[in-house]
């Protein structure tokens, strides 16, 4: 048994046409649809350059931070482990004074 051939034909819409009355304020509307997206794209760009910028001097501060938390602990260990640092400090800060020593103090005029 033979068939014949037949096509199908796929059911395509079909367009609805816009009437004309309605065409320029759909485009003007697309339009500043558009327009807003932009914008808005705009403000998410300057955003993420403004957090750049951040993030840029916040890892400044970090590294500054970090080499001052490294002189306190070198600090820390020379009042630890050196003697001649500690009895520094505690002339400098205390005020303190060995036996026998004679202090002088100069006192500005008033």
């Amino acid at each position: 048994m033979i068939r014949a051939n037949c096509k199908r034909v796929a059911n395509t819409p079909q367009k609805i046409p816009i009437p004309r009355a309605w065409q320029r304020p759909l485009a003007l509307a697309v339009g500043i649809a558009l327009l807003a997206m932009w914008l808005l794209e705009g403000a998410e760009v300057t955003q993420s350059l403004r957090m750049a910028d951040e993030l840029e001097r916040m890892n400044q501060e970090i590294a500054q931070l970090q080499q001052a938390n490294a002189s306190l602990e070198q600090e820390i260990h020379l009042v630890q482990h050196d003697r001649f640092t500690l009895e520094k400090l505690a002339r400098e800060r205390l005020g303190y004074v060995k036996e026998g020593e004679v202090v002088y103090q100069l006192v500005e005029a008033q």
